[in-house]
């Protein structure tokens, strides 16, 4: 059984954890490092790196051709292929371990993907961990502020009833848990105080209940309140804190390292370091390349400032693929898509989206029969994205020879993020 350890933490987002980074520094010659660091030793250099890139702009581009260019980072191939290698090695055993369900859960067949499913295997992909743990939300604070909006649209009526409430709210709101709640040091907060959290739910039971009696009091009287729609929008979202498990701190944290690949990755490696079973050894190789991968993914992502991501799911006719996502500070959006095919060798889509549904597409190939596909299809291709609201402005086709992206010269402006619509 995979057991979360959430006080591992912070050794989740620490970045000189980073493998990739330690593989390319390990392998540079040492001019490369001189121009990379002063440090001497791999921690420092790793350490200096991460803090000064975002002011060091030639030291990102230095480091990101090497690892681009690194020998054993270029042979990785890729993740869902590991994915299957890995999961050829479990199903040999006798005994399956709780991580098979969740490396077969997590690698579908492409047939079987829809936008929603695509959306939540980007995010649990393991290359937004560390971010999606740095802006974790306590829920406690969520509520605090629900009340103070409640508490303020209470005291502007003349109800009785409602004055009441207003009064009970800013009793429960100077409350400890409530009165102290904040994003502060969040990840480091092991245990909630399961007592405190169930009286603090049915305290939140009673004011819903005591909303839904001002309402029903004001349309008794045939008297609406001005900010009855608010009334009820509050009332609404404070309704799902009645279970005391929403309000708990580690339950968002533990949610996020349940469903993220890199998480549970991290937790199987430690639990196979402790294990004597007769495939430690494979099954541990697979985990590290695995973990080795990601960590890549995210490494040229913040070296290129933007997204850089690969194809969470399996596709027979598929040998490699990523995919690249950048937005600039005219919110222009831009999309390259690498593959390379088992039938008609490497493709590149290159994608520009402006005005908000406004596309440009180019494509590019050396397979003349693929070529012939797409010039038959192309029509299908138009009037599938007008059908979903977006307008082609331009689908040209390319010989492969362009090397580089169109907006490469772009990089200043362009920032990091990630928002994917269809």
């Amino acid at each position: 059984m995979i057991n979360l350890s959430l006080n591992k933490q912070l050794d989740i987002i620490v970045p000189n954890k980073n493998r990739a980074l330690a593989t390319i520094l390990q392998q540079a010659t040492p001019k490369e490092l001189e121009t990379l660091s002063k440090d001497k030793d791999l921690g420092s250099i790793m350490n200096s790196l991460l803090k000064e890139s975002s002011q060091n702009h030639a030291s990102d581009k230095t480091l990101l051709d090497l690892a681009k260019n690194n020998p054993t980072l270029k042979e990785l191939g890729n993740i869902s292929g590991t994915i299957k290698d890995l999961l050829s090695t479990l199903k040999s055993e006798k005994n399956p371990l709780p991580i098979e369900t969740v490396f077969k859960k997590f690698l579908l067949e492409m047939k079987d993907i829809s936008e929603p499913i695509l959306r939540e295997k980007f995010e649990n992909s393991g290359i937004f961990l560390e971010s999606k743990l740095k802006n974790v939300q306590n829920p406690q604070l969520e509520l605090k502020t629900l009340l103070q909006t409640l508490e303020k649209s209470l005291a502007k009526s003349d109800f009785p009833v409602a004055k009441m409430l207003s009064e009970k709210i800013k009793e429960l709101l100077a409350t400890p848990i409530l009165k102290e709640a904040s994003n502060d040091l969040l990840l480091q907060i092991t245990k909630d105080d399961t007592a405190v959290l169930k009286q603090l739910s049915k305290s939140i039971e009673r004011v819903v209940f005591g909303v839904n009696e001002v309402i029903k009091r004001s349309e008794d009287i045939k008297q609406n309140l001005p900010f009855q729609k608010e009334l009820s929008e509050v009332a609404l979202k404070l309704s799902s804190f009645k279970d005391p498990q929403k309000l708990s701190v580690q339950e968002n944290v533990r949610e996020i390292l349940s469903k993220d690949l890199k998480a549970v990755l991290l937790q199987a490696g430690e639990e196979l370091s402790k294990s004597s079973h007769p495939n430690q050894a494979e099954i541990s190789q697979h985990v590290d390349k695995l973990l080795l991968q990601i960590d890549y993914y995210q490494l040229t992502s913040h070296l290129s400032n933007s997204s850089s991501l690969y194809l969470p799911f399996s596709w027979d006719g598929l040998e490699e693929g990523n995919i690249n996502l950048k937005k600039d500070k005219d919110d222009k959006f831009y999309c390259d898509i690498d593959l390379k095919l088992k039938e008609y060798g490497e493709l590149k889509l290159k994608l520009t989206l402006y005005e908000k549904n406004q596309i440009n597409i180019h494509i590019y190939s050396n397979n003349n029969d693929f070529k012939e596909i797409i010039k038959e299809n192309i029509h299908l291709l138009r009037s599938a994205l007008i059908e979903s609201q977006i307008t082609p402005r331009e689908i040209r086709l390319f010989e492969a020879v362009k090397k580089s992206s169109p907006y490469d010269n772009q990089s200043n402006d362009i920032q990091l993020g990630f928002e994917v619509k269809a």
